[in-house]
């Protein structure tokens, strides 16, 4: 049996779908709209300035040179700063920005398929022995993997299927 035979027995695959893509939905438009807000931000306070702004970042250096105290060679060591070329708010603030968002995306993105089968697996399950259990099967419990959700459910299924057994059992003994 391979394994995309067994994952459509145990996970309705349609409602993980639809999980998945609604969490991503979900969390592409949040940062899209965090990204709009930021650029928005950016450009109304460019906008009303009326003068292009630039940042200057200083960067600190280290300086070594070899000094004689006493008959001894020591390190000196001094530092300066040193102004780096201007440049826009934009090109400091885009690309952590945007590989924030791209990270952000991939992590829930895994997040909600991982997460989701926690969902969509139980839901198959009950749903498939609900079915056998209309078909006329007797005995049939509802079994849930380690891990899964929704097992205050399952256990309440399984008390209704004991109760409905026990009237089965009380109805052909009269």
């Amino acid at each position: 049996m391979n394994l995309r035979a067994r994952r459509r027995r145990v996970l309705s695959s349609g409602l993980q779908t639809r999980m998945v893509s609604q969490f991503v939905v979900t969390v592409v438009g949040c940062v899209a709209i965090a990204t709009v807000g930021v650029v928005a931000f950016s450009w109304i306070t460019s906008a009303s300035g009326g003068q292009t702004e630039f940042v200057i970042v200083y960067r600190q250096v280290e300086q070594r040179e070899s000094v004689e105290v006493d008959g001894r060679t020591i390190e000196r060591r001094s530092y300066t700063t040193e102004a780096q070329p201007q440049t826009s708010r934009w090109a400091l603030l885009v690309p952590p920005l945007l590989i924030n968002n791209v990270l952000l995306g991939v992590v829930l993105s895994i997040f909600a398929v991982r997460y989701s089968g926690h969902y969509a697996g139980p839901v198959y399950r009950m749903s498939t022995d609900i079915r056998r259990v209309l078909a006329g099967e007797a005995d049939v419990r509802i079994q849930l993997r380690r891990g899964d959700e929704l097992r205050e459910l399952a256990q309440r299924l399984n008390a209704l299927l004991d109760a409905l057994d026990l009237a089965e059992a009380r109805a052909r003994n009269e």
